[in-house]
């Protein structure tokens, strides 16, 4: 039997529509899939995972990537259109100050929530097996997911590529991803450049220390996010299989 995608709409809790899209494997025999969700980078949308979602798809997994606030078709308000700043220039200092402006403007410090409710949403629809859960997130998305973990019942896995700007979420989000990581004993994959621009490489390193549920992975140059998915990909994929139990 063959599955459509399913296009999704939620309301996040300021009422801010969110857009995304849930994806089965080509065929179901029967069992339910296991379920990863994706969050995505500033100022990306859901298609930055095509790459990961195919072959998340071809080894047997359902996933559910979603445009975060303000990006993509994630844009729509009570009080009318949000939409993320593009940098002005390539400079860093215009991608900080579209960032920082983004941030206060379209609400980051509700991803969190945010991720709550789409991986509610993915959880409760048909030909999925609630008990297996993953997330998956780059950038904001990842430093989002970290956050979100402890609310989201029946997380075996969660995947974090460049997690970073968690500042932007809240002002203690990076210590609550510390603790977080140290309660939740879920088996965890942090990937980074050495030498990410944003501190993805350092979030790493501190974020993992001395949890042995953890794995640090931190491959050489400065690419960010999404941008490290080939050179990790392989471990990525086997760590997704053998959490989730997919055979």
């Amino acid at each position: 039997m063959i599955l459509a995608p399913l296009e999704m709409s939620v309301p996040a809790r300021d009422g801010l529509v969110l857009k995304g899209t849930l994806s089965y494997p080509e065929s179901y025999a029967g069992a339910g899939f296991p379920l990863v969700i994706l969050a995505h980078q500033y100022p990306s949308t859901r298609d930055s995972y095509s790459p990961l979602v195919a072959d998340l798809i071809e080894s047997g997994m359902a996933t559910l990537a979603f445009d975060e606030r303000g990006h993509g078709a994630s844009i729509n308000s009570p009080s009318g259109l949000r939409v993320v700043d593009t940098p002005e220039g390539l400079t860093s200092e215009a991608f900080g100050k579209a960032f920082m402006s983004s941030a206060s403007k379209i609400g980051f410090g509700q991803i969190e929530n945010d991720i709550l409710r789409v991986a509610s949403w993915g959880a409760n629809q048909n030909f999925i097996d609630t008990r297996r859960l993953a997330l998956v997130g780059a950038s904001i998305g990842g430093s989002g997911v970290l956050l979100a973990a402890p609310h989201i019942p029946n997380v075996r896995a969660i995947v974090t590529l460049g997690a970073a700007g968690a500042p932007a979420i809240a002002p203690d989000a990076s210590q609550r991803i510390r603790t977080n990581l140290e309660r939740l004993k879920t088996p965890c994959f942090l990937a980074s450049s050495q030498e990410d621009p944003f501190e993805g490489g350092a979030n790493v390193t501190n974020w993992s220390k001395g949890l042995s549920h953890v794995t640090p992975r931190l491959v050489a140059g400065a690419a960010h996010a999404m941008a490290v998915y080939f050179d990790v990909r392989d471990e990525l994929l086997r760590f997704l299989h053998q959490s989730l139990d997919v055979r």
